[in-house]
């Protein structure tokens, strides 16, 4: 995530009122709109922001296409930061019907709070929502002291309040992962959890570069390992080529299944896949971490020649001889040979 020079400036702030309204067919439209930024307002949604804490918070990334970029959230988080007023509101008032779409009766009715915070042309987005919450009020009247009870009342503090930031620039490559405050994240249920992350947000946990590169390495040993078709593990090895030297190094199990696989290695690849969080987190490849995790050795030929083999073979059937000029050859019985085109 990027980190400013200078404080970011609070230009645009909208606040709405959203109740659950997940599978209910007679909808309430979200009452509020665009909210004045006094100096008071702006101490506080500061104060939120430090409290927040979200460079210690989990990164989550959007799940997007990877031909079209195309996410619903983050079209709307992008147009609120950067389009002009009347399309900022659209993209608020999107956001805060998607999220009554999001939330069943299990949630508490909830004031949703977007604000765009800016320093030349990066901008940073935060999504809050305030769960809302009764409080007494005591009133000192000549009567006599009573309390009066308050029912649209949104609290700052509640365990029960979330929060998400998106930054970058206005950009293909701009507001792609950010961070996410859900303390109900550990909670039994799931599904309740669940509906800011994955429902409303339409993002995934990111995963770690390092553990998405074994987790590809170790799926692909695996399914190699299921299949029995020559063509098969030939069309599986021919990614795992590909992708050692593919020049987008962003990818997610998913991509790699439809972007080098079909038939029968593709199936035998994603039903080694256990989830589809793990199926759709997008890291950044790591061929160093890849190679020593498939434990395959793959060697460049002056003549372009690329040889894989396993380590085990290396020093058996695959000599390695010199050490300022290695010289590499091969012995062995030929039990199968085709001519291919090579994968893109």
């Amino acid at each position: 995530m990027a980190q400013e020079l200078q404080p970011l400036e609070l230009f645009r702030l909208h606040a709405y009122s959203v109740i659950p309204q997940k599978k209910i067919e007679s909808r309430t439209p979200p009452l509020g709109g665009a909210i004045r930024i006094t100096p008071n307002l702006r101490r506080v949604m500061g104060t939120n922001t430090r409290d927040a804490q979200f460079d210690s918070q989990p990164l989550v990334d959007f799940a997007v296409d990877p031909n079209t970029r195309s996410n619903e959230t983050r079209d709307a988080v992008m147009t609120f930061a950067f389009g002009e007023a009347a399309t900022a509101k659209a993209a608020a008032v999107k956001l805060a019907d998607h999220l009554s779409d999001s939330m069943d009766q299990r949630s508490p009715p909830c004031l949703l709070v977007p604000a765009a915070l800016r320093e030349g042309i990066f901008c940073r987005v935060i999504l809050w929502i305030f769960p809302r919450e009764e409080a007494f009020q005591l009133r000192n009247e000549p009567s006599g002291p009573t309390i009066d009870i308050l029912t649209d009342v949104f609290s700052q503090k509640s365990r029960h309040r979330k929060a998400a930031q998106f930054e970058g620039k206005n950009i293909r490559t701009g507001f792609l992962q950010g961070r996410v405050l859900d303390h109900q994240a550990n909670a039994v249920s799931r599904d309740l959890a669940d509906f800011w992350v994955s429902r409303f947000l339409q993002c995934v946990l990111s995963m770690k570069d390092d553990a998405g590169t074994r987790l590809l390495a170790k799926t692909i040993r695996l399914a190699y390992d299921d299949m029995v078709n020559v063509e098969a593990r030939e069309q599986l090895h021919a990614g795992v080529m590909a992708i050692r030297h593919a020049p987008q190094q962003r990818i997610s199990l998913a991509t790699f299944a439809d972007r080098y696989l079909d038939k029968e290695a593709r199936s035998a690849f994603l039903a080694r896949v256990t989830n589809d969080h793990a199926k759709n987190s997008p890291f950044n490849f790591q061929r160093d971490v890849f190679d020593s995790t498939l434990q395959f050795r793959v060697f460049q030929l002056e003549s372009g020649v690329y040889v894989s083999s396993p380590l085990s073979e290396v020093g058996e059937t695959v000599k390695i001889t010199g050490t300022v000029e290695r010289q590499l050859t091969c012995k062995g019985r030929i039990v199968d040979e085709k001519l291919r085109t090579r994968r893109a």
